[in-house]
């Protein structure tokens, strides 16, 4: 089916100024002949229409041969009876591939030739003159300045190749060792579902992947516009592939997926579906097929892993904590498991709906965490990976702290050590200075020892002008134990807070509570 780029309307004054120039010469409504183009059909034509042009100023015999005779030659003759006597003529439009053609009703013809005698100046409109000849066998191709004919020969001229390529809809580049053009994604070798439409006559094949179609793009349009061709189906073929690496062996269902159906092929050659439409209108068609599997198929990144759980978490690069989480969520495997990107996150949002329980129950055995963990889901989805790893450094912390003693009853300074022991071992050094800094009484034996802590981290220089020569006196005699304290394991913490509050003078700091059962 011929395409044109644009739809234009009927004047009269530009009948006239095309009937003008046609007056003159013929040239314009023939094609250039190459390969094995019928050289002596088309000079049969040529004479019927300088025919015609001898008869340029006689009304009458204008009148009769644009009832009789190859469309072409009729609409002709319609267009110079016309030039003499130019009256209002009656305008007609009809649908063409990308808009209306309008034409005026000047001889007895079809009304593509009427539209392309009318419009000869624009190849892609002439070339409607030639659909029925392209029917009984011949190709012809509009350029961008004339109409050629190649005769039953599909191989288009290099210029019209140029000329399809140029303006090409889609960023492409050479697929290597090929003359074949794709988007960069699959030059990347990026496994993501494309569409093809190949030019055998042109020995070319345009692939475009699902990310890179468009809503508002027609590839095959692009490619055949301004071709007229016996079989356009076989001109311009068009497939679609999944593009899935298979490595679950010959029983996997991506081994046997289904081709395009004649349905949408034919939809989309009528310019029904967009390119991104038939990429999703396949996908749709096959999905049942594939997600119907009772095979564990595990697929990440148009990579299809079959039932091999272990080598689909290795392609997800997840942390230590999310391939628990996933191997939780895949305990058992489903039967098909599909994520667009190999990214562990990704796969624990896809998880997340059906198996939240079991992925927090494998981060976290603290009931109340894990309560927390499913509401922060709810309140916030898409950030499954980061809950997570709250969840755990907040179960982590916890587990920390209940190691150590509980105390009852302590004094000031007492209280004042064990917050900032405690939030050493739960967020290490930046944690305890944090905490220390921002609990620092004005005045009283906590200064002393707030300078040991920070002569025990490391960051007494940046904060020695807040304590005076007394306070730093003090607390350097007590950063050995100070540093003790916070290296102490859990099991010699008493001991070593007692020993850190004794050195400071605080004798009875308070009482230790039996351990919970």
């Amino acid at each position: 089916m011929p395409r044109a780029r644009r739809a234009s309307g009927v004047r009269e004054h530009d009948l006239v100024a095309r009937a003008k120039v046609l007056r003159e010469s013929v040239d314009s409504l023939l094609p250039r002949l190459t390969g094995d183009a019928p050289r002596e059909k088309f000079d049969r034509l040529r004479a019927d229409l300088e025919e015609v042009r001898e008869a340029r100023d006689d009304p009458k015999r204008l009148e009769k041969m644009s009832r009789w005779g190859d469309p072409l030659v009729r609409s002709y003759a319609g267009l110079l009876r016309y030039y003499l006597d130019p009256t209002t003529p009656t305008v007609a439009t009809f649908p063409i591939a990308g808009g209306e053609g309008s034409f005026a009703t000047l001889a007895r013809s079809t009304r593509e030739a009427e539209l392309a005698v009318q419009q000869s100046d624009d190849p892609t409109r002439l070339l409607l003159g030639y659909v029925d000849w392209a029917r009984k066998g011949l190709n012809f191709f509009a350029a961008r300045k004339v109409v050629w004919c190649t005769g039953r020969s599909p191989r288009p001229p290099g210029e019209v190749v140029a000329e399809r390529v140029e303006e090409l809809p889609y960023r492409t580049v050479p697929e290597p060792g090929t003359r074949n053009l794709v988007c960069p994604h699959l030059a990347a070798h990026e496994a993501r579902p494309y569409l093809e439409v190949g030019w055998p006559g042109a020995e070319r094949t345009f692939r475009i992947c699902r990310r890179c179609a468009k809503d508002d793009r027609h590839l095959l349009g692009s490619i055949s516009e301004g071709s007229a061709v016996p079989d356009p189906g076989a001109a311009f073929p068009v497939e679609v592939e999944l593009n899935v690496q298979c490595r679950g062996g010959p029983e996997c269902v991506h081994a046997r997926l289904p081709s395009l159906p004649k349905s949408l092929r034919r939809s989309y050659e009528l310019g029904r579906l967009s390119d991104a439409a038939l990429l999703d209108a396949y996908r749709a068609e096959i999905r049942p097929t594939i997600e119907g599997t009772r095979r564990t198929t595990l697929v990440a990144g148009g990579v299809c892993y079959g039932d091999h759980v272990p080598e689909f978490l290795d392609a997800l690069h997840p942390s230590a904590l999310e391939r628990r989480a996933l191997e939780a969520a895949l305990d058992p495997p489903p039967g098909y498991f599909e994520v667009d990107e190999p990214s562990a996150s990704r796969a624990l949002e896809r998880l997340w709906p059906e198996h939240s329980e079991a992925i927090v129950g494998a981060i976290t055995e603290d009931e109340a965490e894990a309560r927390r963990a499913l509401q922060e889901a709810r309140d916030a989805p898409g950030r499954i990976g980061e809950i997570l790893k709250r969840a755990q450094r907040r179960g982590e912390e916890r587990e920390l702290l209940e190691a150590l003693p509980r105390y009852s009853r302590l004094t000031a300074e007492a209280t004042w050590v064990d917050r900032v022991a405690r939030a050493y071992r739960t967020q290490r050094e930046s944690g305890a200075e944090r905490t220390l800094l921002q609990t620092l009484p004005r005045e009283g034996k906590e200064r002393g020892l707030a300078y040991a802590f920070l002569l025990a981290l490391g960051r007494a220089p940046a904060h020695a002008w807040q304590f005076t020569p007394t306070e730093q006196e003090f607390g350097t005699s007590l950063a050995a134990v100070a540093r003790a304290l916070l290296d102490a394991p859990a099991s010699g913490y008493h001991e070593a807070m007692d020993d850190l509050l004794r050195a400071a003078g605080v004798a009875d700091w308070g009482v230790r509570e039996p351990p919970a059962r």
